[in-house]
């Protein structure tokens, strides 16, 4: 970002009255990490109110606070209603005055990694911006933004819901050129209800595009489609299932180097040699279709595709002593989960796959199914262990019917120590999975550490 304080005034609807004219290049809500010339924000949350900071903020050298109460300071203090809304005001104008192309990317599983592997992309054909991790929320969005100098050929942002309005909220921050709706799952459905509320909730995106722009679609969802299927914007599908798409993922073989993708994209047959790491048909599907209706040619998506690297905590996977553990730990829901339990699967063909897993939180009255349906899952997984962390191990083992395995609700990592250690001389594979609050990557780094 570079902006005067009255540029900057007149997208919140504040006024300034001295240094109008001072540039300002960097946004903080942080007051510790406050530096000369910076603004900083007085954010109001759950826990912490910024204005009590402001001081702080500006003995650090900032250069002029927003808040939204009157302040007693030594530089211009813009006042504003809600300091969390002027905040994403600024960050949409900042988007206005950008050369980039911008893409907005959702889904309640794999967007994160999505947007990585699209950034990945779309670097081999101009600079690319994105947001850090998983900052897609009414603070983090709008600070990613205000990161970008503007002069990028691509910017690609994930946009994260959890309530009715998240997502009219972030879309306007954005508005996006393009738009790339990944899934849906069962996630957050205590504020969005259900399976279809998640859909209409993030298809709203798509009443931001842009005139002219586009927006991705996973046809392998119908609830999606059709939520799309009320908006006029142009429409492409993919699918991760071979189905009858646009773009199709129609075969994924393990090669000599990583894995071997065969699609088809836009009527003809493409191959793609592409990392390890890049182990989903569905974001593979939906990288290809966003990057080669941008105008990417097949040949810079396989590159880019070959150079990516896992975001940490979301399947990563490392060798320790003769086992595979994957650190998965980020989060989960029933997407996501099954997603990396039919991975882990895959990947333990031939030895033993253990599971360490923990609730999936936030999915309302749907909890008590999801964990049983979570069950049957590791019933067929041929997990050998199956330890679980939380208050839904009873429903988990409610859907074990058939399981051969044996099932151990834990309290600890040193539990699964315990159990583990007359088979470490073994080979196999060990998953970590778990809702965010669980914490599942203090038991990944209890046994790594202590494997050997």
């Amino acid at each position: 970002m570079r902006m005067t304080l009255q540029d900057i005034a007149a997208a919140m609807g504040a006024s300034v009255d001295q240094d109008r004219q001072r540039m300002v290049e960097t946004v903080r809500i942080d007051s510790r990490i406050v530096r000369a010339g910076e603004l900083f924000f007085c954010i109001v949350g759950q826990k912490l109110d910024g204005h009590e900071f402001a001081k702080q903020a500006v003995d650090n050298g900032a250069c002029a606070v927003v808040a939204s109460a009157p302040l007693e300071l030594p530089v211009p203090v813009l006042l504003v209603r809600d300091t969390t809304l002027a905040l994403g005001n600024l960050a949409r104008m900042w988007r206005e005055r950008a050369c980039a192309r911008v893409i907005g990317v959702s889904g309640s599983a794999g967007k994160t990694t999505v947007k990585e592997m699209l950034a990945q992309v779309l670097s081999e054909a101009g600079t690319t911006a994105k947001n850090f991790r998983n900052l897609n929320n009414q603070i983090g969005l709008p600070l990613s933004i205000l990161e970008m100098s503007g002069d990028e050929d691509f910017w690609v942002l994930e946009l994260g819901i959890s309530r009715p309005g998240d997502m009219d909220e972030l879309g306007y921050i954005l508005a996006p050129d393009a738009a790339l709706l990944v899934n849906i799952g069962a996630c957050h459905l205590e504020g969005l209800g259900s399976l279809a509320g998640v859909a209409a909730q993030k298809s709203i995106m798509l009443d931001h595009v842009k005139p002219g722009g586009f927006a991705c679609i996973n046809s392998d969802y119908p609830l999606l489609m059709e939520e799309s299927a009320k908006r006029s914007l142009r429409r492409v599908t993919f699918s991760g299932a071979g189905a009858q798409a646009d773009y199709s993922c129609l075969a994924q073989e393990v090669g000599e180097k990583g894995i071997v993708y065969t699609l088809r994209a836009k009527g003809s047959e493409v191959r793609f040699n592409v990392s390890a790491n890049v182990h989903v048909s569905e974001n593979v599907a939906a990288v290809t279709a966003m990057a080669m209706e941008l105008g990417l040619s097949a040949q810079v998506v396989e590159a880019g595709l070959a150079a990516y690297s896992p975001v940490a905590q979301r399947f990563v996977q490392s060798r320790v002593g003769t086992w595979i553990f994957i650190d998965d730990t980020y989060n989960a829901n029933p997407v996501s989960m099954a997603r990396s339990i039919n991975e882990a699967s895959r990947l333990a063909k031939g030895k033993r796959l253990v599971l360490v897993l923990a609730d999936m939180r936030e999915l309302g009255e749907e909890s008590g199914r999801a964990h049983l349906e979570l069950g049957q899952l590791v019933a067929a997984s041929g997990a050998s262990h199956c330890f679980f962390h939380g208050k839904h191990a009873t429903d988990v083992h409610a859907g074990l019917a058939g399981f051969d395995g044996k099932f151990l609700p834990v309290n600890g990592p040193e539990e699964v120590q315990q159990t583990m250690n007359a088979l470490r001389g073994e080979s196999g594979v060990m998953l970590f999975k778990g809702s965010r609050g669980c914490k599942m990557e203090q038991y990944y780094s209890f046994l790594e550490r202590n494997w050997a």
